[in-house]
């Protein structure tokens, strides 16, 4: 099976330590009944022993603001342009949505694409899959600002009209599978929505039951892709369980990835990429 990249590549990252911040406190070194030094050698230990401390203090502080800078890509990673957040914390900018440049990667129904740089990994994935007897099906690729409205629109229209919910209700409960415009890791042109000729349900999580996703599983990030919302990380994702949502992030990170099997989220926080809030502050994505 042909392969863009092939390197297997790994890396170690050692959690930073929490560390305490000393606080030294003055010792009054007059005497309350006189005013006198009540010990010139008292004195001299304690000056000393304050300074000590002052030094460990400034070492601590040094550490600690060490510790809470960026981590720098290594050098061996390929595409970092594509390791950047999408999600309700982290929306793509206006600027940066109309400057991505799109070319096709499938034709079923219509005609799908995705950001150029990313397409012709895609389809060497699908291209190498069925060599292997694997019919990967692209159902949804790079999506417009407008029509990322109007499936957000008809997703809730959908859980009010056959499911009896409320507008807040629906509202509420479509942002558990569909993003708002500008949330959306489609609205960027690096997620496919992957499933096959076995399974096209994406009404339950069926597709991980087929060959197919098992196959992805083992070689979507020899191309770059990683499975985006796995089971489990629901709550650190904030979206349910899709096996077939994939998101491309270049092969080394992909394969890191999920050879950990940490989500981008949790990656991003390791490597002090957002802030307290999960904003990121690092990796942020560029309109060119």
């Amino acid at each position: 099976m042909s392969k863009l990249t092939n390197r297997d590549t790994s890396i170690s990252t050692d959690d930073a330590s929490e560390t305490q911040m000393v606080t030294i406190g003055g010792t009054d070194s007059t005497a309350a009944d006189g005013g006198e030094n009540s010990s010139d050698g008292t004195d001299t230990a304690q000056n000393e022993e304050a300074e000590a401390d002052s030094d460990g203090t400034a070492e601590v502080m040094d550490t600690e603001a060490v510790s809470a800078e960026p981590v720098p890509d290594p050098s061996d990673a390929d595409n970092t342009w594509a390791m950047f957040l999408v999600n309700s914390m982290n929306p793509i900018s206006e600027e940066y949505c109309d400057s991505i440049e799109t070319a096709f990667v499938y034709s079923s129904w219509r005609d799908y694409y995705m950001d150029s740089r990313v397409s012709e990994y895609l389809k060497q994935m699908i291209s190498d899959a069925s060599n292997d007897g694997i019919n990967l099906i692209i159902v949804s690729a790079y999506r417009t600002i407008d029509y990322q409205q109007r499936n957000f629109d008809n997703s809730v229209e959908d859980r009010m009209t056959n499911q009896g919910m409320t507008y807040e209700e629906a509202y509420a409960d479509t942002l558990k599978e569909v993003q708002l415009p500008g949330y959306s890791e489609h609205n960027a042109g690096l997620a496919a929505d992957i499933m096959s000729d076995e399974c096209v349900d994406m009404d339950d999580d069926s597709f991980k039951n087929t060959e197919a996703y098992a196959w992805l599983q083992e070689h979507a990030a020899d191309y770059g892709f990683i499975l985006r919302y796995p089971e489990g990380k629901e709550d650190v994702t904030g979206i349910i369980y899709e096996p077939w949502h994939y998101r491309f992030v270049g092969v080394y990170y992909a394969k890191l990835l999920t050879d950990r099997g940490i989500t981008m989220e949790e990656y991003f926080e390791e490597m002090n990429w957002v802030d307290e809030n999960g904003v990121a502050v690092y990796h942020i994505p560029d309109a060119e």
